[in-house]
C-alpha cells in the first residue's frame, strides 16, 4: 500500500487501505474497490496506452487538463493510479503504479476490457498461465495463450489485429510477473518475453501473421539465451506465431538448450 510520491523522494501510504487492511486482517485491494477507472478505460484504449510502468512525461503533462480532448496520463495521475518515481534535472519525471494494489487491479481491469470481457476478471487466467509455466506443461501454456484473443468481435480485432497483438500480450506476460519471475519487452514492433521458474528459463518470442520458425530462429540468432549460460536450469525457446485471420496461435515450435 505504499508508494505514492509527488517529488520521487519521499514516499507515503494510502492511509485508506491500511486502515482497512488493519479492520479487515487480511490483504485485499481496498482502494480500488472504491472506484474503479471506467471512465479512462475508452480514452486509453483510443490512444491504445497500455504500457504504464516506467513512462517518462514532462510537468507540463501531469498538469494538463482538458475535457474536450482528455488525455489519459495527467488523469491517471491526478487520480492516484500513477504517481512519481523520479524526476530528472530536465525536469522530466518518470511515472508508474504507486504499488501492487494499483498494478494489480490495472491489469486486471486493462486485460478485460481490451478482451470485451468487462466483468470478467483476468486473474484466473494468469494464474493458470503461471501454475502451466511452473509445471513445465507447455501444452497448456499454448492453450491458455491461445484463448487471450478469443472474445474480441473478429471485425473489431481485424481492423487493428497489431494492436490488440501487442498490448494484450504485453499485459498479460508483465501481469504474470505478479506471480513468477517474468520479464516482457517490446522493441522496433517485436515482442519476446522471459519467464523464470524454480527449474526452467522460458524465452519466448511473438510473432503475427509470420511463422513460428521466424520466431525462434530470431531468439537464436539474436543470442537472447547467451546471457542465462552460466545458468544450470534448462533453456526452453519457445517461438509462437499468431494468425490475425483466425485470432489465435496458428503454429509454435521449442527447443530445449541443457
Amino acid at each position: 500500500y505504499n508508494g505514492y510520491s509527488w517529488d520521487g523522494a519521499t514516499y507515503v501510504y494510502n492511509p485508506f487501505s491500511i486502515l482497512s487492511f488493519f479492520r479487515k486482517a487480511e490483504f485485499r485491494n481496498f482502494w480500488f474497490e472504491t472506484g474503479t477507472p471506467t471512465f479512462l478505460l475508452k480514452p486509453m484504449r483510443e490512444q491504445w496506452l497500455y504500457k504504464l510502468n516506467d513512462l517518462t512525461v514532462s510537468e507540463r503533462t501531469l498538469i494538463s487538463y482538458d475535457i474536450e480532448e482528455l488525455q489519459a496520463i495527467p488523469i491517471l495521475f491526478q487520480t492516484g493510479y500513477l504517481t512519481i518515481k523520479a524526476k530528472d534535472r530536465f525536469g522530466q519525471y518518470t511515472l508508474d503504479y504507486p504499488n501492487a494494489e494499483v498494478k494489480e487491479s490495472m491489469l486486471e481491469y486493462m486485460i478485460s476490457d481490451l478482451r470485451y470481457e468487462r466483468g470478467v476478471m483476468a486473474t484466473p487466467m494468469v494464474i493458470q498461465l503461471y501454475e502451466a509455466f511452473r509445471d513445465n506443461d507447455l501444452d497448456q501454456v499454448i492453450q491458455l495463450t491461445k484463448g487471450i484473443f478469443k472474445n474480441i468481435p473478429s471485425h473489431i480485432f481485424l481492423s487493428k489485429a497489431e494492436a490488440y497483438y501487442h498490448s494484450l500480450i504485453y499485459l498479460v506476460f508483465f501481469y504474470l510477473g505478479q506471480y513468477i519471475e517474468s520479464e516482457v519487452n517490446t522493441n522496433n514492433g517485436r515482442l519476446d518475453a522471459v519467464i523464470q521458474s524454480s527449474t526452467h528459463i522460458y524465452i519466448l518470442e511473438f510473432k503475427l501473421d509470420e511463422s513460428a520458425e521466424t520466431a525462434l530462429a530470431q531468439i537464436k540468432d539474436r543470442g537472447y539465451a547467451d546471457k542465462y549460460v552460466a545458468d544450470t536450469r534448462p533453456k526452453v525457446l519457445l517461438g509462437i506465431n499468431f494468425s490475425s485471420q483466425a485470432k489465435t496461435v496458428n503454429d509454435w515450435l521449442m527447443e530445449v538448450i541443457e
